[in-house]
C-alpha cells in the first residue's frame, strides 16, 4: 500500500515537474519571438531613416559623391 502510494507520488511530482518545464520553455519561446519582432521593427525603422536621410540629402550627396552615390541605388 505505501508502496503504490510513493509510485503514485513519484508520478504526481514527475507530471508537475514536467508542466513547469514546458510552462517556462514556451515562456521563453514567446519572449525570443518578441525579441526577434522588435528587433526586425527597428531595422526596418532604421532602413526607412536611412532612405529617408538620403531622399533629404540626395543634391549634396551628388556634388561630392557622385559615382558612390549613383552606386546606391538611391536616385
Amino acid at each position: 500500500m505505501r508502496e503504490q502510494e510513493h509510485k503514485r507520488e513519484i508520478e504526481r511530482l514527475w507530471v508537475e515537474k514536467l508542466s513547469v518545464y514546458h510552462a517556462q520553455r514556451d515562456l521563453e519561446m514567446q519572449e525570443a519571438a518578441a525579441k526577434k519582432a522588435e528587433e526586425a521593427r527597428i531595422r526596418e525603422l532604421v532602413e526607412h531613416e536611412k532612405a529617408r536621410l538620403l531622399a533629404e540629402h540626395r543634391a549634396i550627396l551628388l556634388q561630392h559623391h557622385p559615382k558612390a552615390f549613383a552606386k546606391s541605388g538611391f536616385q
